[in-house]
């Protein structure tokens, strides 16, 4: 029996090697563009020929996978009809004989017959949304009965393991937004998705932590993380456990608790912005919010805690009167400590362990109180290091190589800079940092934002060395997430909630 499988394998590749001489007519100039660039991110190898294959009932697939056999004809049960008009293939199953990355796959398809390999279910998910990505609905018919796809041989594999992305949930956020957001992620291959919540979560035990007139519920939040499960993408929760303490941006002046409820003062230092780390209080109740966070998230691998523009600190008479760098040390051990009890990793960003003076030109907002602390972190923290800006000549992102020097887990962190996002990735493939955590702060609106975000990023993670396409695509794919979620409502399609918009989705007003 093993001789035959290894046999049926072998025939495979050598059918794939030989693909020309058996009609195998690849498409080239113009028509293989315009199929090639639907794919985000554009995968490794993609040759792609004249002849179709029909995604229906007739297609004979082929699922070769290493482990999580059952899980893998899960995802194509339950997601190719979804995808392709209700349409069920003829699934089979083998186990793989070759050596494939986690999360890569690769597709062999002739005529009705297709051979998608990964080593598990997330090579196969991914694998159909690129299927999906490349799919036409069939021509010359009033409304869609079946998908198509050209002939194709497909290898493809991400350059990084971590492959994440951070979205904002405001008071002004729809929540359909963040669905969107998740699924948009999850579609364009992300691995991660960090989840921050400015003032909406309502925890069990501190409701005057939240917004009450804009606040989720947990049972819609787990019901986001079973989401993300199932689409191939773990949500990671963030709450602030130093900085931006007011949960709400410092340009809107408001409080999420100090402007209803001033009782709980003693947990902030005097303005509000930052936590107050002498008050053993703080930590208590920070410590119940990431506790409860951990179980809606169903134990996550990390939890970001922030850190970020923790300025000014030490004002109040405790705080100021303290040895303040030892503070904010013991205050990150404790959680780190916290968080391995339960299998999780902190990760925080970078600026408050760097100076300006060390690294010119980067962000650095380390103070008097915070620059000589980064040899007594436990490194068990990820860093997280935020660069917004164009890259410079010969752009090498010291900081993040300096990072790792230190014995330190890095992730890059750009914004909605195109060129920054590149090079970024670049620096994360060629200095083997952790991966990458492209963020969307309050801009999770308008195409070209959206674009740069989500498919910039996607194409960086899986293709460092190779620029994202066009967005030509971007709004057909945001529509099939639209499908998926069954929208009815006007304002919740497409990247903006109106086409003269008063507001963008996601800003806070």
């Amino acid at each position: 029996m093993k001789t035959c499988v290894k046999w049926v394998a072998c025939l495979a590749l050598f059918f794939s090697a030989c693909g020309s001489a058996l009609g195998f007519e690849p498409l080239q100039g113009h028509e293989a563009w315009v199929l090639k660039s639907r794919v985000v991110p554009t995968p490794t190898k993609m040759e792609l020929a004249r002849e179709i294959v029909t995604l229906d009932n007739t297609l004979a697939l082929t699922l070769c996978v290493k482990k999580d056999q059952d899980k893998a004809l899960k995802a194509v049960e339950t997601f190719f009809p979804l995808w392709f008009a209700g349409q069920k293939p003829r699934v089979s199953c083998e186990n793989l004989q070759e050596e494939i990355v986690p999360d890569g796959y690769k597709i062999s398809a002739r005529g009705q017959t297709m051979r998608i390999a990964a080593e598990s279910d997330s090579g196969i998910l991914n694998a159909l949304k690129t299927l999906r990505q490349l799919a036409e609905a069939t021509r010359g018919t009033l409304k869609t009965v079946s998908f198509f796809v050209p002939e194709m041989e497909i290898d493809d594999a991400p350059k990084m393991a971590f492959r994440g992305i951070h979205v904002c949930w405001f008071p002004e956020t729809a929540p359909e937004r963040i669905e969107q957001a998740i699924r948009m992620a999850a579609y364009y291959k992300y691995n991660y998705l960090v989840l921050e919540f400015w003032g909406v979560y309502p925890f069990e035990k501190y409701p005057e932590f939240c917004w009450k007139e804009y606040a989720t519920t947990r049972a819609e939040v787990e019901k986001l993380v079973a989401l993300g499960e199932s689409l191939g993408i773990r949500l990671i929760p963030q709450i602030n456990i130093f900085g931006h303490a007011s949960w709400s941006r410092i340009t809107s002046g408001k409080h999420t608790t100090l402007d209803f409820h001033p009782e709980f003062l003693p947990l902030f230092e005097p303005d509000g912005w930052t936590w107050c780390l002498s008050n053993p209080n703080t930590r208590e109740v920070l410590s119940n919010m990431v506790l409860e966070l951990c179980e809606v998230f169903d134990n996550p691998p990390f939890f970001h805690i922030g850190c970020d523009e923790a300025g000014p600190c030490a004002t109040c008479i405790d705080c100021r009167r303290a040895n303040y760098g030892e503070l904010f040390v013991d205050h990150l051990k404790h959680f780190t400590n916290l968080l391995a009890e339960r299998n999780c990793r902190p990760m925080m960003w970078h600026d408050m362990l760097i100076t300006r003076q060390q690294f010119p030109g980067y962000v650095a907002n380390a103070n008097t109180h915070t620059k000589d602390i980064l040899g007594k972190l436990p490194k068990d923290l990820v860093v997280c290091d935020w660069q917004y800006g164009s890259p410079k000549e010969n752009e090498q992102w010291s900081s993040m190589r300096f990072f790792k020097e230190q014995g330190f887990d890095v992730v890059a962190c750009p914004w909605n800079n195109r060129a920054g996002v590149v090079s970024q990735a670049k620096t994360v493939c060629n200095a083997q940092l952790y991966g990458i955590l492209v963020t969307t702060w309050h801009h999770l609106s308008g195409l070209d934002r959206m674009y740069t975000m989500f498919s910039v990023g996607a194409q960086s993670a899986w293709r460092a060395d190779h620029p994202a396409l066009t967005n030509d695509n971007f709004n057909a794919h945001i529509r099939q997430i639209g499908w998926d979620m069954k929208l009815s409502e006007y304002d919740k399609t497409g990247v903006t909630d109106y086409q003269i918009p008063t507001q963008t989705s996601g800003s806070p007003h």
